[in-house]
C-alpha cells in the first residue's frame, strides 16, 4: 500500500505466497506527520481518519467494537463526506476493512482511504549549447546558447477535489557578456575567436588571442591563451580589426606562431606593432657673456648694506673677447601611431643674430667677437636681435642714482650734471656738458667738463691725457697732459706733466699748481694776498721716483751703517784676523763683498736718480706766464729757486729760473 509524501511513514508490508500469488498483506502507517480530521467512538467502535498536510493523502483506522454493531462502507463513506474527504476514494480498501471488522477481526491498520492527483511541475529554463564544453573555444559568428523557454506545469487535486497548484518552471535569465551578440536572449552567438566561459547566468567570450593598445596608442602587444594552433593569418585579422596599419613587426609575429606552435606556451603582452614617435627639435638660442640684465643691481658693502651708487648697470667687452654665441635651432621629427595618424612634435623657435658695428664673426657664423673694447650694445628684434660694440657710454641728463657709478672701458659722455659723491672712470676720454660736484674722475685719455667743477675740498680728478674745465674750484687734479681752463682756477692742487693755461680773463687763485710744461694765466693770485703757489717745470712722476728711490738709498745705508759698526774692531785687529776659525773667515768674506753690493747698489741708484732728473729735465718748460696781474702773495717754485711776489706786478711777464734765481722780464707773443 503507497504512502506517498509522508516523510516518517514506516511501510512494512509482509506478503506470504502461495505458490506465485499474494495471500495476505499487512500494512502499517506512522501517524506522527498526519493529522487527525475524525476521530469519534461509539457503539460500532473508534473511527479515526488522518490526511496528510497538504490533503493529497487520507488514512484510516478503526478499532472495532466489543459487540456485533461494527462501521459498515456507507458508515464510512457518510464519515469522509462530511470531512470533505470525497475524491480518490479507495472503496474497495474501505469495503476491505469494513468486511474484516463484520467478521470480527481486530482493529485495522492506518490504511489509505483516499488519493488525490499530484501535480506536475513545470521545467525550468534549459539550453542547448553549440559548443563543446569540454573545449570550448568558438569562432566568429557561431552560436554558442540557443535558451528553451521554462513550462508552466499541470496542477493537481486533492482528496476534497479543490485544485493543488503546480509550481512552475524557474526562469534562468541570461546576461550576454564581452564579445557576446544576442537579439531577443533566446539565442547567443560569438563576436569572435576566443574561449567560452559561463557562470552565474554571464555568458562571455574570453579573447585568447587578443591585442591590447596603449594609451599613447604607439604600441600593439599580443596576448594568446588558447591552446589551438596560433597563425599569422589570425594575428593579421585581429590587427586589421584593431586598425592597426603601422609599424607592425612581421619577424616578431613570425617568431611567436612559432615559438606557440612549438611549445605550447601562453603568449602575453607581447610587442607586434610600435609606432614611431616624433622627436622634438631645440629651441634656436643666443648665449651672451656678459650680464644682460635690465636695470641696476646694486652692490653690498663689508658691513652688509647696500652702496646705492654702486649699481653695476655697466657691462663691459674687451678687444677679441666672445661675447656672443649662436646656437642654431634643430628641427623636430614628425611620428606615426600604429593607427597611421602623423604626431607632430612641438614647434621650435628660431633665432637670428646679426652683426652690428665693431663685432665680427667666426667662419661658421656662429661665434662673434668684440673689435675693441667698449659696452655691448643688443637690438631686439622681431625678426632677430642684432649686436654692436659701442666705445661710447652716453647718459643722456644728469648722472644721478639712476645710473650710479660709472667705471667704463671706453669712452664716457654725460649730458647733464655729475652730481656730488659719484665717481666716473673711462679707459679712454670723458666729456661732461654740465657741472661736476665733489666727485671722482679718472679717464685714460682726455676729460672735457663744459661746465665746471664745485670739489668743495672732496672731488679728485686724475686725467690721462688733457683735461679742458670752465673753472676749478677746490678741487685735487693730476694730469698727464695740458689742462685749459676758460675761466679760474681756485684753492685747488693741481699738476700734470702738461701745460696749464686759463683763458683770456681767467685767473689761478689760491692752492698750488704744478706744470711740467709751464704755466699761462691771465691773472695770478688776488688783491687780497691769497697764498698761491706755481710750480712750473716740476715732473710729479719724477719726484715719485726720486722718493722711491732715496727711500731705497736710506734703507741701503742704514744697512751698510750697521754692518761697518758690527765689523770694525775686527777689521782693525790684524792679529786677531789671523786667528779666525776658517768658517768665521768665510762669513767675514761674505759680509766684506754684501758690503761691495751695497756700495755698488747705491751708486746705481744714484746714478738712475740723476739720468731721471735730466732727462725730465730736458723736456721740461720751467716758466709761468701772466698776462694781466700777478699779486703779492703768489710764491714761484722753479728748480732749487724760490721767489715770493711782494706787490703787484703788471704783465705781460714771463717768469723763469736763471743762475738759480727766478727772473721777472715782459713777455711777447711770438
Amino acid at each position: 500500500m503507497e504512502v506517498g509524501d509522508i516523510s516518517t511513514a514506516i511501510v512494512d508490508i509482509r506478503a506470504k505466497r502461495t505458490g506465485g500469488d499474494i495471500i495476505e498483506m499487512e500494512t502499517t502507517v506512522s501517524t506522527d506527520n498526519l493529522k487527525s480530521i475524525y476521530d469519534q467512538e461509539d457503539y460500532r467502535g473508534r473511527l479515526t481518519v488522518f490526511e496528510t498536510q497538504d490533503r493529497s493523502k487520507a488514512y484510516m483506522k478503526v478499532i472495532p467494537s466489543p459487540t456485533d454493531e461494527q462501521y459498515m462502507t456507507d458508515d464510512i463513506l457518510f464519515i469522509l463526506s462530511k470531512v470533505k474527504v470525497t475524491y480518490g476514494l479507495k472503496e474497495d480498501a474501505i469495503e476491505a476493512a469494513a468486511e474484516t471488522l463484520t467478521k470480527g477481526g481486530p482493529a485495522t491498520d492506518v490504511i489509505l482511504i483516499a488519493e488525490g492527483k499530484s501535480p506536475v511541475n513545470g521545467q525550468d529554463t534549459s539550453f542547448e549549447y553549440g559548443y563543446n564544453q569540454e573545449d570550448p573555444y568558438v569562432e566568429p559568428g557561431q552560436m554558442i546558447l540557443r535558451v528553451k523557454d521554462p513550462t508552466d506545469g499541470q496542477d493537481g487535486i486533492d482528496i476534497g477535489g479543490d485544485a493543488i497548484a503546480a509550481s512552475p518552471g524557474t526562469v534562468i535569465e541570461v546576461i550576454a557578456g564581452d564579445h557576446v551578440l544576442t537579439e531577443n536572449n533566446s539565442e547567443f552567438t560569438s563576436e569572435i575567436f576566443g574561449m567560452v566561459n559561463f557562470e552565474n547566468r554571464l555568458l562571455e567570450v574570453n579573447k585568447v588571442l587578443d591585442i591590447k593598445i596603449n594609451d599613447d596608442e604607439m604600441e600593439a602587444a599580443l596576448t594568446y591563451s588558447g591552446t589551438t594552433k596560433l597563425t599569422r593569418e589570425k594575428i593579421i585579422e585581429e590587427l586589421h580589426a584593431k586598425s592597426v596599419t603601422s609599424g607592425v613587426d612581421n619577424k616578431a609575429i613570425d617568431f611567436i606562431v612559432s615559438e606557440f606552435n612549438s611549445h605550447g606556451k601562453p603568449i602575453k603582452n607581447f610587442c607586434i606593432a610600435r609606432g614611431t614617435p616624433s622627436k622634438p627639435g631645440r629651441d634656436g638660442e643666443i648665449k651672451y657673456f656678459f650680464d644682460t640684465a635690465d636695470g641696476p643691481t646694486f652692490k653690498e658693502k663689508k658691513d652688509g648694506s647696500i652702496d646705492i651708487r654702486e649699481t653695476n648697470i655697466i657691462n663691459c667687452v674687451k678687444e677679441n673677447q666672445e661675447i656672443a654665441e649662436l646656437i642654431p635651432h634643430i628641427e623636430p621629427t614628425y611620428g606615426k601611431s600604429i593607427f597611421g595618424q602623423i604626431i607632430a612634435p612641438p614647434k621650435v623657435n628660431k633665432v637670428s643674430l646679426s652683426v652690428g658695428k665693431n663685432v665680427k664673426v667666426s667662419s661658421d657664423g656662429r661665434h662673434l667677437f668684440a673689435e675693441l673694447n667698449g659696452r655691448p650694445v643688443i637690438e631686439r628684434g622681431s625678426l632677430g636681435h642684432r649686436i654692436s660694440v659701442s666705445e661710447v657710454f652716453s647718459v643722456p641728463g644728469d648722472l644721478d642714482l639712476s645710473i650710479g657709478n660709472i667705471d667704463f672701458d671706453g669712452v664716457v659722455e654725460i649730458g647733464g650734471d655729475v652730481e656730488d659723491g659719484f665717481s666716473v672712470k673711462a679707459s679712454k676720454s670723458i666729456t661732461i656738458m654740465g657741472v661736476v660736484g665733489a666727485c671722482n674722475l679718472e679717464s685714460g685719455l682726455d676729460i672735457t667738463i663744459n661746465g665746471g667743477c664745485n670739489g668743495k675740498e672732496q672731488a679728485q680728478i686724475l686725467c690721462g691725457q688733457n683735461l679742458e674745465a670752465r673753472y676749478l674750484n677746490e678741487v685735487n687734479v693730476v694730469c698727464r697732459g695740458d689742462i685749459t681752463i676758460h675761466n679760474e682756477i681756485v684753492n685747488s692742487d693741481v699738476k700734470t706733466l702738461g701745460r696749464i693755461t686759463v683763458g683770456s680773463g681767467g685767473n689761478i687763485r689760491g692752492g698750488t699748481v704744478s706744470a711740467k710744461q709751464g704755466i699761462e694765466s691771465y691773472d695770478i693770485g688776488s688783491d687780497m694776498g691769497v697764498k698761491t703757489v706755481l710750480v712750473p717745470g716740476e715732473d710729479y712722476e719724477l719726484l715719485e721716483k726720486c722718493k722711491e728711490i732715496d727711500e731705497k738709498i736710506i734703507d741701503i745705508n742704514n744697512e751698510y751703517s750697521e754692518i761697518s759698526e758690527r765689523i770694525a774692531p775686527l777689521m782693525k785687529n790684524k792679529e786677531l784676523l789671523g786667528k779666525l776659525p776658517q768658517e768665521q773667515r768665510d762669513k767675514l768674506k761674505d759680509t766684506v763683498e754684501h758690503i761691495q753690493q751695497l756700495r755698488e747698489e747705491k751708486d746705481v741708484l744714484n746714478k738712475t736718480k740723476s739720468e731721471l732728473i735730466a732727462k725730465a729735465m730736458a723736456t721740461a718748460k720751467p716758466e709761468a706766464i701772466v698776462k694781466n696781474h700777478i699779486y703779492h702773495s703768489v710764491i714761484l717754485k722753479i728748480g732749487d729757486s724760490r721767489r715770493e711776489i711782494s706787490s703787484m706786478l703788471e704783465g705781460p711777464l714771463r717768469l723763469y729760473e736763471e743762475e738759480d734765481r727766478i727772473t721777472v722780464e715782459p713777455f711777447f707773443e711770438k
